[in-house]
């Protein structure tokens, strides 16, 4: 299938985003907010999951070798990205998207994760300019801090069964 499913998945990832927007408010109105977020949610991890795997599945074009210092990085800066986005609402959600996205798009240095983190990164980046009209809302607690470090430990232990690829340099 080549670049098939990697499209497809592209697509499909990126329509959900787009689709919603405009559906939000019958959604809502027939799901209620919460029944919307954990749908929305549960889709676009879905749907990000499958994106991931096929970028992982698409022929491999490097564009930059690979250096063990740039596996470094990402474990350094994944705790900070989840951090992020754990403790500052919409705002630190993007902004920890944004850091998870460079960060995986300098370690990986071929076609496909170029095309899946370039775009994230930008997505983020977009979501964040607008998150920050609302105002930065950082709500620490020693309960925040505790999910933060168990989210950040269940993807780098996670990382290999699921994704297929060691974090470890």
């Amino acid at each position: 299938m080549e670049w098939g499913e990697f499209a497809l998945a592209l697509a499909a990832f990126l329509g959900s985003h787009v689709i919603p927007a405009r559906l939000r408010g019958p959604l809502i109105a027939r799901l209620g907010k919460r029944g919307y977020i954990v749908g929305y949610s549960l889709l676009s991890l879905a749907l990000l999951y499958w994106l991931i795997l096929a970028a992982g599945r698409a022929p491999f074009v490097e564009i930059w070798p690979q250096a063990p210092w740039m596996r470094w990085l990402v474990n350094l800066a994944m705790p900070l990205a989840v951090l992020m986005a754990v403790l500052g609402g919409m705002v630190g959600l993007m902004a920890g998207f944004a850091l998870w996205g460079g960060a995986h798009l300098l370690a990986n240095g071929d076609l496909a994760h170029l095309i899946l983190f370039g775009l994230l990164l930008a997505y983020a980046l977009f979501g964040l300019a607008l998150s920050l009209r609302q105002g930065v809302a950082l709500r620490l607690s020693w309960q925040r801090l505790a999910v933060a470090a168990l989210a950040w430990a269940a993807l780098l232990y996670l990382h290999l069964p699921v994704i297929g690829v060691s974090p470890l340099p």
